[in-house]
């Protein structure tokens, strides 16, 4: 076996070792929070006030469905309220919004109190922090994006979570909705398998993103932090960062799998490498911005993540940066020596393993599972999609990385709405 041979080897044990490492540690996740919703009445009865807050930016087309989510929601109507900031929209995103309020109040029917506020477009951090700072006065805050969709448990789930003091931030379970395009089937498997690897980070407290779709926070965490920071393209790791920054001991930032959230796929493969180099270069600004975390031997932090998880994730993506050499190299083995076993372990393996993920997953229907389950085997495929997708972000974010520095020397990012489809297709069983 050549220098190449070992390599692919090595690498291949590391990857089946993390999974899993993962899928143990999932278990436990689920153990743990079974136990507590089964003896924790107080945590179930568990009631504070929030505030979800919706930064839209010419979100016409999108934003009723999100909105009638909200109100379906099953929490007391005297403890949450929803802000929805419109920054700089040039269509009717806010007339749309005020229209769907004075509905709900001519109906009689019980409803969210609702405010819609205005303001220049100065992008989404600023948007979340005008409706953080100026209008939320409750114990939590959620964000949902504007193009997102809440299950009706989903923010009494998420509270449940708050009645542990350390526990400072909270992510959804996010759910991608299928429109029938094979693109956004192979992201619905790639964020069920994501997310489900979050239980096992939160498990060994190594979580260190906490997403925009649904998250929630302490508000007096998010004071202590001075809220988002306005300097990166990806204000919600960089919010995270902030909070961990305090001491992920002392700061708990977790993962709720019973937190259901649904959003819309990404349509086009243009726009997804346009998405993913927002988060790789996004995070590469974090990071440059918390140096001092990586390797921290203060008590404070978690060794596992100051040690592990956080190198590992430079790591990964140096490692990405061969995977073409390492396919034509598979490819080569198997048409040279007419072997094709190489490939077959790999493909049993991933297969194996997102199947488990599958079927792992409490909130998805038996015939869900089923045609999931039964999909599985072409995704080991059909993910390399994605590998292309990440492979053109990463390029692209190493060649502005010589700019990385003088990107977070204090220019405010905005927005640019994504390419919409006409109306939600719904979330998936």
């Amino acid at each position: 076996m050549n220098l190449i041979g070992y390599f692919i080897v090595t690498i291949g044990i590391v990857n089946v070792v993390r999974m899993l490492i993962y899928l143990l540690s999932s278990d436990i996740y689920f153990i743990k929070e079974s136990f507590r919703k089964q003896n924790d009445k107080q945590r179930r009865a568990y009631r504070p006030s929030i505030t979800v807050v919706v930064p839209a930016h010419n979100e016409g087309s999108i934003i009723i469905p999100t909105m009638e989510s909200l109100q379906a929601s099953n929490y007391p109507k005297s403890k949450m309220k929803i802000v929805v900031v419109d920054d700089g929209s040039t269509d009717n995103t806010a007339q749309l919004v005020k229209n769907y309020v004075r509905k709900l109040q001519r109906s009689g029917q019980p409803y969210f109190a609702t405010k819609v506020v205005r303001q220049p477009n100065h992008g989404k951090a600023e948007a979340l922090n005008n409706g953080m700072r100026n209008y939320a006065d409750t114990t939590l805050v959620m964000c949902l994006d504007a193009d997102s969709l809440v299950d009706k448990e989903m923010i009494k789930n998420s509270a449940a979570y708050f009645r542990d003091r350390k526990v400072a931030a909270l992510a959804s379970n996010v759910n991608i909705m299928e429109d029938g395009s094979l693109l956004s089937l192979v992201q619905r498997f790639e964020y069920l398998i994501s997310y489900h690897m979050k239980k096992a980070q939160t498990t060994l407290n190594i979580e260190y993103i906490i997403g925009g779709i649904g998250s929630v926070f302490r508000r007096t965490v998010l004071k202590k932090v001075d809220f988002y920071d306005t300097n990166t393209m990806t204000e919600d790791i960089d919010l995270t960062m902030k909070i961990i920054a305090q001491g992920n001991k002392k700061f708990r930032v977790v993962y709720a799998a019973d937190a259901l959230t649904y959003t819309e796929a990404v349509h086009t493969f243009n726009s997804l490498i346009k998405q993913r180099f927002r988060w790789k270069y996004g995070r590469m600004q974090t990071f440059l911005k918390n140096p001092r975390i990586f390797f921290n031997i203060d008590k404070k932090y978690s060794k596992q993540l100051t040690w592990a998880m956080l190198p590992f994730a430079v790591l990964q993506e140096l490692l990405f940066l061969v995977e073409p050499v390492v396919i034509t190299y598979l490819i080569y083995i198997a048409i040279h020596y007419r072997d094709t076993s190489t490939m077959l372990i790999a493909m049993t393996i991933i297969t194996s393993y997102i199947s488990l993920n599958v079927w792992s997953t409490l909130h998805l229907s038996r015939r869900e599972k089923v045609r999931l389950t039964l999909l599985a085997p072409p995704m080991y495929f059909l993910m390399y999609m994605m590998s292309i997708v990440e492979y053109a972000a990463l390029i692209q974010a190493l060649i502005r990385l010589p700019k990385l520095k003088q990107s977070i020397s204090g220019e405010k990012t905005t927005w640019k709405s994504p390419e919409r489809i006409t109306e939600f297709q719904g979330a998936n069983s």
